[in-house]
């Protein structure tokens, strides 16, 4: 990751978090915590604001960028990218119905959050789990079909386990995970 790009990160995250600008007579509390479920909920807007600028500026205009990536894979990429430099914090998309079954829920968390977010998409899932002896704060965001090439590739795609998906629908989770321990 380039320095404006983590400058522009860093300053993202600092205003989904309320933390930037402050005025001089507010930068005499000094901030020491943040909730995991304010750091999962900023993490997911940043991610969902990067979904919806590549959906409205990549995606509708692709025409003959066909080799362009989808948004999923995109996401998908960035996520293993931060975690080779380092990043305490994952994210990862997750399905109840998964073209490829690496993407369905891999903990029980998981499961019980994707089967919650798709019977209540408006309400994120939080809970905590013990991964490989550690433990994290886990929030799952319900993914909705955005664009119409999302649906019309997982309804026409061959190992797609549901082929009946309209724009709109819940088709799966972004999955965020803080620890709770350093």
């Amino acid at each position: 990751m380039n320095r404006t790009t983590f400058t522009l990160l860093a300053a993202t995250a600092a205003l989904a978090l309320g933390l930037w600008p402050l005025r001089a007579e507010e930068k005499a509390h000094k901030l020491t915590t943040v909730s995991t479920r304010k750091m999962a909920d900023s993490l997911h807007a940043i991610i969902a604001a990067d979904q919806q600028a590549y959906a409205e500026f990549v995606a509708k205009t692709k025409g003959s960028f066909a080799a362009l990536p989808s948004h999923a894979q995109l996401l998908r990429q960035a996520a293993q990218s931060i975690q080779k430099k380092g990043a305490e914090f994952s994210y990862t998309l997750r399905s109840l119905t998964p073209i490829n079954a690496n993407n369905g829920p891999q903990t029980e968390g998981e499961q019980l959050g994707l089967a919650a977010v798709a019977k209540q998409p408006g309400e994120a899932y939080y809970t905590e789990e013990e991964l490989g002896g550690r433990s994290y704060f886990t929030a799952v965001y319900a993914e909705h079909a955005t664009i119409s090439s999302c649906v019309e590739c997982h309804n026409q795609h061959p190992g797609s386990p549901r082929r009946d998906w309209k724009p709109g629908d819940v088709m799966g989770a972004v999955v965020v995970r803080v620890p709770l321990e350093f």
